[in-house]
């Protein structure tokens, strides 16, 4: 029988500790070396010519290392940040080199009790990460102009209508005019800075949701999932980025767990309960699914089967854990779509209905706060 050997790297930005373990514990190896591919690769050569090794990284800033470490035919496994957090705080002392000891270890003998992490494709990453910087774009742009609001206020102004628009500069310039006059102020240059990065922000925004929208229209996926109503382009692009792929969920339901929108259990003794959603996976992930499920049982046709299960949900259970339970819905559903390559057919509750689907809208859940 071959002898079972786990690697260990605690990625940094500059230096990456190793640690090397066979199957009673033993180190093996031990290193300290820069953050490239290359280098950890001279660290732990030796490992390819056995077949039962196998290399441990914690997901966040070293998911580069890992795709660089399998393209060399390595056999990389990547686990959850805040799970091996809690197992590496077992140890009193916390080093670079014991947390590269201690990641080893989580291979060796917490491989069913950390949860492992899908490695994304590049192009699946490159989508998540534009998302991001869209989401973030927003909370700027929201940020800037509640500021904005508030010094304007705190001289008596008022801003009636908060503009997302170009009609914003066309109601706050009046009012800096208004207070301030057009003496030279340096304040109100600062002003006129803050509505200029607003007005920025706003267009800057407006093209990434242009392209985005186009994104999800060539994204053969992504455009079924489109056709089922409420979910719109940005949900069905963040969907398809987190899944990356389907076939990995041995049943859709999973992705409802997955994606933390299953309620958590505690048990003990004959003590047994339900408690809230685990929140556990994505958030941009199931922040939209829930705006889905809203929008879903605003413009769908009543005479389906999924609209009159959510409103029984919704009767017997309220309306907050109803469109819960109908995002969790329709993940799976979307993820069968994906799996079976079958388009959304809505079923009729005793006739058929002619239902035409709304236009999803262009900016979801994200944008609803939005000024």
């Amino acid at each position: 029988m071959a002898r079972e050997i786990w690697a260990g790297l605690d990625v940094g930005v500059e230096t990456t500790s190793v640690c090397v373990i066979d199957g009673f514990g033993e180190i093996l190896h031990e290193a300290t070396c820069p953050t490239d591919v290359r280098s950890v690769h001279r660290e732990i050569v030796f490992l390819k010519r056995r077949r039962c090794a196998r290399v441990a990284i914690e997901t966040g800033t070293g998911m580069h290392l890992a795709r660089g470490l399998r393209s060399l035919g390595y056999i990389v496994d990547v686990y959850e940040t805040r799970q091996l957090s809690k197992f590496l705080r077992a140890r009193r002392n916390k080093t670079d080199a014991g947390d590269a000891h201690g990641i080893a270890e989580a291979g060796r003998v917490g491989a069913t009790l950390i949860s492992r992490v899908h490695l994304k494709s590049l192009e699946c990453q490159f989508l998540a990460s534009r998302l991001a910087i869209r989401s973030h774009i927003i909370r700027t742009r929201v940020r800037a102009a509640s500021f904005l609001y508030r010094q304007l206020e705190l001289f008596g102004g008022r801003i009636r209508s908060r503009a997302t628009s170009g009609l914003m500069r066309q109601r706050v310039e009046p009012e800096i005019k208004k207070l301030f006059g057009k003496a030279p102020n340096p304040l109100v240059a600062e002003l006129r800075y803050l509505l200029d990065l607003c007005e920025r922000l706003i267009a800057h925004q407006q093209q990434i949701d242009r392209e985005l929208k186009r994104l999800a229209l060539e994204i053969e996926v992504c455009r079924r999932f489109m056709a089922i109503p409420g979910v719109g382009p940005i949900c069905a692009l963040t969907f398809y980025a987190v899944v990356c792929e389907p076939h990995r969920f041995r049943r859709s339901a999973d992705v409802g767990s997955y994606l933390g929108l299953t309620p958590k259990l505690h048990q003990s003794g004959l003590v047994q309960r339900v408690g809230r959603i685990s929140r556990m996976g994505s958030a941009p992930a199931r922040t939209l699914l829930v705006g889905a499920s809203t929008h879903f049982m605003k413009c769908s046709d009543p005479g389906t089967q999924l609209h009159a299960w959510a409103s029984q949900v919704e009767q017997r259970r309220g309306r907050g854990r109803a469109r819960v339970a109908l995002a969790r819905k329709l993940a799976t559903i979307m993820l069968s779509m994906w799996k079976s390559g079958e388009t959304y057919q809505p079923k009729p509750l005793k006739f058929e209905a002619s239902f035409q689907p709304c236009e999803p809208p262009d900016l979801d859940l994200v944008d609803r706060h939005a000024l």
